[in-house]
């Protein structure tokens, strides 16, 4: 049944297309500049001396030159301009991707657990337009030392296509749940289906990958529910997401570092 209302909903957009409308053209050389940031999130911990976060940034087309594309500052943010400054984001010349960085050196103008959010935007020229993730959060807090981690998923009606793991710099798995079955002390509130689920963890110091997995491919939005996940620690956000993200989504964090 759930295949059979994704394909009638795809059927429906398609057939209400305008005829009129000019389509996009994908060619890499000629073709329109379409621009796009590959992570919608990045959480960051800025330490007593200041740290720097990035985020990958992609485009359609190749160019023989290095390009630069800038950033807006959404009015939503609830960062200080003194927090953080912003660079630019350059493309190399004959490549794809590039990056965004943004350095956070305002340690001691920082309120303890408290968290900001800087909220960019792409600020795109006539010829231009994009094709994926218009904007991005740094979501970023004071540091603070914090080894007690909360899971939390607030599903849609498929809790059952739902895994999740914790790997190591190894690669190693220390946390995980396989179909909400031998998981760490997970249990839902709420009505099931849909249900928000819990999970509380301690995790040493160091650096972690939170992987999101969804057996049918359309991650956390089933047509009808759209649900999230958060991994946080105190006010720290390691990980978040909400919507569909295909089979999987990967987030790297640090623990105290």
């Amino acid at each position: 049944m759930k295949k059979i209302v994704i394909l009638f909903t795809l059927s429906a957009l398609l057939a209400s297309c305008d005829e009129n409308v000019e389509p996009i053209l994908y060619d890499n050389v000629n073709g329109q500049v379409g621009v796009s940031f590959l992570n919608n999130f990045i959480s960051v911990v800025v330490p007593e001396e200041g740290t720097t976060a990035s985020v990958p940034v992609q485009v359609t087309t190749v160019s023989n030159v290095d390009r630069m594309f800038s950033v807006s500052v959404n009015e939503a943010s609830t960062a200080s301009s003194a927090d953080y400054s912003l660079g630019n984001i350059v493309i190399p010349a004959n490549e794809y991707e590039g990056t965004l960085t943004v350095t956070f050196d305002n340690f001691d103008g920082l309120a303890d657990l408290t968290t900001f959010n800087l909220i960019l935007d792409l600020s795109l020229e006539p010829g231009q337009v994009a094709v994926g993730a218009a904007s991005t959060t740094f979501s970023y807090v004071k540091e603070v030392v914090c080894n007690d981690l909360t899971l939390t998923i607030a599903e849609d009606n498929y809790a059952d296509e739902r895994d999740w793991q914790i790997t190591d710099s190894t690669g190693a798995i220390v946390v995980q749940c396989s179909d909400y079955d031998n998981c760490p002390n997970g249990a839902p509130s709420g009505s099931i289906p849909p249900a928000t689920y819990n999970y509380d963890f301690n995790l040493p110091d160091g650096c972690y990958t939170f992987t999101i997995l969804d057996a049918f491919g359309d991650g956390l939005a089933d047509g009808s529910v759209t649900g999230n996940y958060e991994l946080k620690c105190s006010i720290i956000i390691h990980a978040f997401g909400e919507g569909n993200f295909g089979g999987q989504e990967s987030t790297d964090f640090c623990v105290n570092q």
